[in-house]
Order: C-alpha cells, then sequence, then structure tokens
C-alpha cells in the first residue's frame, strides 16, 4: 500500500504529466518526496505565481493541461493569484497544494488558510482531500474537469498529515467527452448559409482550443469568407492566407473590423464578442455563436450553437456546397507605423514560426499589431486579465512544452522588473528563451494615459532603474542591448540559450488612443 502523495503523483503519470512548475513547503514535502521518484520533472520557479504562469504557458504551446504545485499558507495564495490568468483564459492548469494537517485546519494557527475559498473563484473546481484513499481519484476528477468543456483551473489541496496516509494506486483514467451540437441546430445554420451573399468568420481562443484550425481554413474556403480573429485566437489560419483579415475590435485591423460590419452573416467560432473584439464593427446581420459554454453567447446572436467548434464544423462541412465565387471583401492595407518601437516589434514578428508570449503595455499594441503567425498556439498572451509579468514565466512554460521551438518573450521594462527573478529558471534548465524588453523607462501605456486625460504623471517612472544587460549578466544570460532594430533581429536570429535584448524606446514613443481602425 503506498501513501496519498503516492498514489495522487501515480495518476498525474498516468493523465501524462510531464512537466510540474513550484516550489516546495513545509506542508508539500510527502508531495514532493513522490514526484521525486516519479518520471515527471520539476521545475524550480522564484515564486509560485510564476508556477502557475509557466503552467498555463506550458499547457497553451501544447494542447495539454500544466501543472503547478506548491504548499500551505503563502505558497498556495500565490499559487491562486496566478491561476487568475488561465480561469480569466480559458486555460487548463492543474494546481496541487498542500494544507496544514487536520487537527489543525479551521483553528487560525500558523498557515491555517481556507484555500476552498480563496482558489473558488480563480478555479472550475477545488478540493480538499480529506480521504486519503481517494487520492487518486481527486486529482483524476479535477484533471477532467479542467480539460472538459470550457478549459480551466482545477485545484486539489491535501492536509500534510494525509498525504502520509495509505492510498491504493488506481488504473482510473476519466474520458473526455465533446459535445456535439444539435442537428437542429446545424439546419438552421445551413439554412442561414444559404440566404447569405456575404457571410464572414470570426474565430477565438474556444476554436484553437478546440484543434479546428484545419476546419476552420476549410469552412472559409468553402465559402470564400474573410476570417477575423480575437486577440487569442490569432493564428488560427496563416494569417498570409488571402482571406486572413487579422484580429477585430478595438486593436483590431480595418479589414476585420469592415468584415463583421459588412458581412450579411457572421459565424462566431469559439469567441465570446465582447467590446475587445466588437468595438469598430456595427454587426447589423445575423450572428451565428458556436460555443462549447453556453453562458458565453452574447444576446446579439440570433443563433446559439453549444458545441464543440470541431464537432459543429465536422456536422457543417458536408452539407455546405462551394460557392464558387470570388471574396467578398478585399482587404486593405493598413496606415504604416515607421516609429522606432514598431521597427523593433516587425523585428521580432519577422520569425513567424516562433511561439511569441506578450506581456501587457505598449508593446503589446506595437507587436499584436506587427505579428502574423502562421499556426495557432504561436501567440500566447494573458488576453482577459491582462497581467504585467505573464509573459517571462510564460516562456519557460511553452519552451518546456515544445523544447524544439524558437520562443520568445515580449515584455516592458515593468514586466520585465516583476519577473525578472525568472531569468535564474531559465538558466537553470538551460532554455533557449528570447526575452525582449521594450524599455521606456517608466509604465508606458499608464504614462500615456495619464498624461492624455489628466495632464500630468504620478508613480509611473523609473528614476533610477537597473542596468538590464548587468542584471541578466547577475543570472549568468548572455544579454544584447539593441540600439536599432536591426541588432535586435541579429540577436534573435540564433540563440542556443537565454538571452536577453533590451530595445531602448525614444522618449515619447507612444501608441495611438483613439477609437478603433475602421475605413469607410
Amino acid at each position: 500500500m503506498t501513501n496519498a502523495s503516492d498514489a495522487a503523483v501515480n495518476c498525474l503519470e498516468m493523465l501524462g504529466t510531464t512537466v510540474a512548475f513550484g516550489i516546495p513547503g513545509m506542508w508539500s514535502l510527502p508531495i514532493y518526496e513522490s514526484l521525486a521518484s516519479s518520471s515527471i520533472r520539476h521545475v524550480l520557479v522564484r515564486h509560485e505565481e510564476y508556477a502557475s504562469y509557466a503552467a498555463d504557458g506550458f499547457a497553451r504551446a501544447s494542447g495539454r493541461f500544466g501543472l503547478c504545485v506548491g504548499t500551505s499558507g503563502p505558497g498556495a495564495v500565490n499559487l491562486a493569484a496566478g491561476l487568475a490568468v488561465p480561469y480569466r483564459d480559458h486555460s487548463p492548469v492543474l494546481a496541487i497544494t498542500g494544507q496544514v494537517p487536520t487537527n489543525e485546519l479551521g483553528r487560525g494557527w500558523i498557515e491555517d488558510m481556507d484555500l476552498l475559498s480563496i482558489f473558488k473563484p480563480v478555479t472550475k473546481s477545488t478540493v480538499q482531500l480529506m480521504d486519503a484513499a481517494s487520492a487518486h481519484t481527486a486529482v483524476a476528477d479535477s484533471y477532467k474537469a479542467a480539460m472538459e468543456g470550457c478549459p480551466g483551473p482545477a485545484h486539489v489541496c491535501i492536509p500534510g498529515d494525509v498525504q502520509k496516509q495509505p492510498s491504493p494506486i488506481k488504473k482510473y483514467t476519466p474520458e473526455l467527452s465533446k459535445p456535439d451540437a444539435d442537428p437542429a441546430m446545424v439546419t438552421a445554420v445551413i439554412a442561414a448559409l444559404r440566404a447569405s451573399k456575404a457571410p464572414a468568420i470570426i474565430a477565438g481562443w474556444g476554436a484553437i482550443q478546440s484543434g479546428a484550425s484545419e476546419q476552420v481554413l476549410k469552412l472559409a474556403e468553402r465559402l470564400s469568407s474573410p476570417v477575423a480573429t480575437s486577440y487569442m485566437g490569432r493564428g488560427i489560419i496563416p494569417e498570409d492566407h488571402p482571406l486572413a483579415v487579422g484580429p477585430a475590435g478595438r486593436r483590431g485591423t480595418a479589414s476585420a473590423n469592415r468584415a463583421l460590419s459588412g458581412c450579411d452573416l457572421l459565424i462566431s467560432l469559439g469567441c465570446r464578442l465582447t467590446n475587445m473584439t466588437t468595438a469598430g464593427s456595427t454587426m447589423g446581420g445575423t450572428i451565428v455563436q458556436v460555443d462549447i459554454e453556453p453562458k458565453n453567447f452574447t444576446p446579439l446572436a440570433s443563433i446559439r450553437v453549444a458545441s464543440d467548434v470541431s464537432a459543429f464544423i465536422d456536422d457543417l462541412l458536408p452539407r455546405v456546397p462551394a460557392t464558387g465565387r470570388s471574396p467578398w471583401l478585399a482587404p486593405v492595407e493598413e496606415p504604416p507605423d515607421c516609429s522606432v518601437a514598431n521597427e523593433f516589434a516587425k523585428a521580432i514578428a519577422s520569425f513567424r514560426d516562433a511561439t511569441v508570449t506578450v506581456d501587457i503595455g505598449q508593446h503589446t499594441i506595437w507587436t499584436m499589431a506587427s505579428l502574423r503567425p502562421s499556426r495557432p498556439r504561436g501567440v500566447l498572451i494573458s488576453g482577459n486579465l491582462s497581467a504585467m509579468g505573464y509573459a517571462l514565466p510564460a516562456a519557460i512554460g511553452a519552451k518546456l512544452a515544445q523544447p524544439a521551438r524558437k520562443v520568445i518573450a515580449v515584455m516592458g521594462d515593468g514586466g520585465f522588473q516583476m519577473s525578472c527573478s525568472e531569468l535564474s529558471t531559465a538558466k537553470e534548465n538551460g532554455l533557449a528563451i528570447a526575452f525582449c524588453v521594450f524599455n521606456n523607462r517608466a509604465l508606458g501605456l499608464i504614462k500615456q494615459l495619464q498624461e492624455t486625460v489628466y495632464g500630468r504623471t504620478y508613480g509611473v517612472c523609473y528614476s533610477d532603474p537597473p542596468d538590464y544587460v548587468k542584471l541578466a549578466e547577475a543570472h549568468g544570460i548572455r544579454a544584447v542591448r539593441a540600439e536599432e532594430p536591426a541588432q535586435a533581429q541579429e540577436a534573435l536570429s540564433t540563440f542556443d540559450e537565454p538571452v536577453v535584448v533590451e530595445m531602448p524606446l525614444p522618449p515619447g514613443s507612444g501608441v495611438t488612443l483613439g477609437r478603433p481602425r475602421v475605413l469607410d
């Protein structure tokens, strides 16, 4: 008979876990002893919040689930803070934490926290294991909760004494189901397509999570319809494809916003149609919304299909004849931006097959406007929480998920200072990642907003920031201060170890703060 920690870790191995991100503590020691005897690689991070971000990056890049591990008290609370990102972005992350022994629960002693209440707002499922015999089942069912339906984080906490109690090794692995579309709803969509002369598609993260890239492209080519995306849906079809019009909405392209406004039928695939994706569009036609999670439906949708996106398109395609018509929308050229900042972004974007993790700030706008991803899961961003500090640890997870692929993390100097302790994690694990730092010596986007709204700034400028080249070198990492975009591109072209590429920006570098780009 093994103990509960062994049973939990054995279950993780059966589920295909290869990497765990975390920091051990007093009340996770048995869990770590079991990990040490397993095939799972443990990556020691420098802060538990970044364990959650790294696990999220692993999940998004791989299409599997990510695992993060922590102790009770502050370790668990830090993990919970990080889980807010995959929770808002529907990314499957499993968090395993220790907990104080059962005889200390609720007594207010050191590290005693009500973890179920803390994790509940940022997970699909949170359980506290009180019966050691159920360890395997608790982990397996939490995995199912994280992966099935609309994905998201799940949490299991195991009190210290329960971890050491006897528990059997089981063979149970849950089957994951994908809901098919109601045939009547597919028929309704077919009728809408027959009546349409100018259909358009918008695809979001849900379509990528569904693995529907090939199906979306087949549907678009059969309909000769433009394909717009949300920020998180980037790369669902190659963005150099003639039907790709880029992201829609507040920071979208004029072509994408024209597609949403000019179509008579909009097919939304795994996209929530929030203010970020619909700003700048009138959307006066019929809207078909396909989503695995009914609560994501917008009131604007006239046909609502509760289904996995790939399952829906598989049902739809045999009934959709090729139109043989020319695309109704001609993409337009975007206005050029020749600023130094944008040229740095173009240097990064020139590596189209790389996985690019993007932080939050002005650099987000420059980078996302320049990227033309060639595949899904190539752009990872904290889309719905906008968390600074995300890009660096997410890149660590992405690189461990896809070791052979080039990984580039893009951040401002603010996000870099938040997360730069994880440079040691990258170095320690021999991860060849390029960390690109747009340096304007300030929290640039908030500074620009303050100047615009209030006519002054407060609390956003770094009066004496560190030397980022020396900071990187202190972690044992090579660094380049690229004074010109060509130097940044050269540094990014070939690297076989971690590298920091600092990109100093001229004073006053900014972004457009106006309305979405729309052409009359």
